[in-house]
């Protein structure tokens, strides 16, 4: 891959009041650590962790510090924000990034801490950012090396009642697909792009793969955001241990919900704007 684009490593939910947020996912069976200020920024968020990915959900905390442009998003509404893409190394990333000819900026050190049971939990990242033309479908993209990786994921983080365990697919539509499509195989490789008719595909070689499709499909499917404009990420689909017993934990906590296809999609009300899907994951034998 052209800038060592790595797997999805969480995409990005933001939303105006965290606390009502961590109710909300609770009520779809997440576990929810406690919130977490970056300390460079003026956002704070909440990371519901999986064993390989996980969802970040993001809030302002500071509006006169650097945000990342949430406060131009929410403006719009909540929901699905952004996608982090993970880098082994972000001063890797950026060096090839630059060779290949793709905007991208300098490694920035972030810092987030939150309290666990009386400790401060300090962690620590590099985030480096991709120039706005190198992420149609997905409003805002960045590469994160993880450098606390250890202590990221706490017991009991990962035992989530509704059975979530990755995320499966993130879907995002773009307007101009010839453009899209070239954009990314220099982002990504030819490789690892695959067009088929008004459908682009987004190959990372493990975790997440991300489809891009027209603002039809996506009225189709019912993810249409028109206030998003032409180009914007419209839903995400996470995987289960077990279909069926996700479909009863939302019944009995009253979430609304419908079948579609092989998959639970969860109102987006429900899930502070952002368009989920619950799908049965695939275990390989």
């Amino acid at each position: 891959m052209t800038a060592l684009v790595g797997r999805v490593d969480h995409p990005v939910i933001a939303v105006h009041d965290l606390e009502l947020t961590s109710q909300k996912f609770k009520k779809l069976g997440f576990v929810v650590p406690p919130s977490g200020k970056h300390k460079e920024w003026g956002t704070e968020n909440l990371c519901i962790m999986f064993p390989k990915d996980y969802l970040e959900i993001r809030g302002i905390g500071d509006p006169s510090k650097f945000l990342a442009g949430v406060d131009k998003f929410l403006a719009g509404g909540e929901g699905l924000y952004s996608v982090a893409f993970n880098a082994k190394s972000a001063e890797a990333s950026y060096r090839e990034g630059i060779a290949t000819g793709i905007a991208i900026e300098p490694p920035k050190h972030l810092n987030r801490k939150l309290i666990v049971d009386g400790q401060t939990l300090d962690l620590h990242f590099k985030t480096v950012m991709l120039g706005h033309e190198f992420y149609p479908g997905l409003n805002h993209a960045n590469l994160c090396e993880h450098l606390t990786a250890d202590t990221l994921r706490q017991p009991g983080w990962l035992d989530h009642p509704n059975g979530v365990i990755s995320f499966g697919r993130l879907v995002g539509v773009v307007s101009d697909f010839d453009q899209a499509e070239r954009v990314y195989k220099h982002l990504l490789g030819a490789e690892n792009v695959r067009r088929e008719g008004h459908r682009i595909l987004l190959n990372f070689g493990e975790g997440a793969d991300i489809e891009l499709i027209d603002a039809d499909e996506a009225a189709r499917r019912g993810d249409a955001q028109p206030q998003r404009g032409e180009s914007y990420l419209a839903s995400a689909t996470l995987l289960v241990k077990d279909l069926a017993a996700t479909e009863d934990l939302f019944i009995n906590n009253g979430v609304t919900f419908q079948r579609k296809g092989d998959a639970l999609a969860v109102a987006a009300a429900e899930a502070c704007g952002a368009r989920l899907y619950f799908k049965q994951a695939t275990i390989a034998s």
